[in-house]
C-alpha cells in the first residue's frame, strides 16, 4: 500500500531523518562512480532526467498511486545497467520527497525502486535500442505488487508487527492495482519517448577533435 503524499510508518527525529538521507545519498554517489563507463554527458543526461521525473511525479501526486516514477526506472535499468538504474532510483525519490514528504519510508521507496531497476537491467526490454514495448508494458504492470509489499514494511513498527503485514498487503490492494494499471498507461503512452531521452548519444569532446584549438582561444 503506497500513497503519493502522507505518512508511512514511525516518524523519524530531524537527526535520524538527515542520517537516512546521507546514506541514501551516498549510496548513489557510490554506484554512479563505480560505473567507469560513464562520461560527463550521460552524467548530466542522467541528472537531468531524474528532475524530469521527480517534477512528475510531483504534479501527478493527487492521482491514487499512479508513479511516473515506476516506469522510468524500469526503463533507467534496461538502458543504462543496474548500477546507474539504482542510482536513478534513489535520487528520484529523494528529490521528489523534498516536496511530497521525507522520512522513514524513502528508505522503503527507494530500495523498491532500486529493485525495479534492477529487474529492468536483467530482462531484456531493449532490442537493438528499441523498446519491446508488449514486454516492457507486462513488467511495468506486475511490479507494482512487489513494490506494494516492499513499502508496507515501512508500516511494520510502532505496534504493527510482521502478522499484520498480509492484512496491510489485502488492505493496499486497490492502490497496487491502480498503480499497475498507471504503469501499463504510462509505459504504453510514453516508454519509447522515455527510452529516446534515457539512451546514451556519444556527443565528441570539441577539444579533442582535430582543427578545434584554433577556434576557441581568446583574442
Amino acid at each position: 500500500m503506497f500513497a503519493s503524499v502522507g505518512v508511512h510508518g514511525p516518524v523519524l527525529s530531524p537527526t535520524a531523518a538527515l542520517l537516512f538521507d546521507v546514506v541514501l545519498l551516498g549510496a548513489a554517489t557510490v554506484l554512479l562512480l563505480q560505473d567507469k563507463r560513464m562520461t560527463r554527458h550521460q552524467g548530466v543526461l542522467l541528472l537531468s532526467f531524474v528532475a524530469v521525473v521527480a517534477v512528475l511525479r510531483v504534479l501527478m501526486a493527487n492521482l491514487p498511486n499512479v508513479q511516473p516514477v515506476t516506469v522510468a526506472v524500469l526503463l533507467a535499468g534496461a538502458s543504462l545497467g543496474a548500477r546507474r538504474g539504482m542510482a536513478f532510483a534513489i535520487l528520484v525519490t529523494m528529490l521528489s520527497n523534498t516536496v511530497l514528504g521525507d522520512g522513514y519510508w524513502t528508505l522503503f521507496q527507494a530500495a523498491g525502486w532500486a529493485a525495479i531497476a534492477v529487474v529492468g537491467s536483467r530482462a531484456r526490454l531493449i532490442e537493438d535500442d528499441r523498446l519491446l514495448l508488449g514486454r516492457a508494458t507486462l513488467f511495468a504492470g506486475l511490479l507494482a505488487f512487489p513494490f506494494g509489499l516492499i513499502t508496507n514494511l515501512s508500516l511494520i513498527g510502532g505496534g504493527t508487527g510482521f502478522a499484520h503485514l498480509p492484512a496491510l498487503v489485502w488492505a493496499g490492494l486497490p492502490f497496487d492495482l491502480s498503480h499497475a494499471l498507471g504503469n501499463v498507461v504510462i509505459m504504453l503512452w510514453t516508454g519509447a519517448l522515455m527510452l529516446r531521452m534515457l539512451l546514451p548519444v556519444d556527443v565528441p569532446d570539441a577539444m579533442a577533435t582535430p582543427g578545434v584549438e584554433s577556434d576557441v582561444h581568446l583574442v
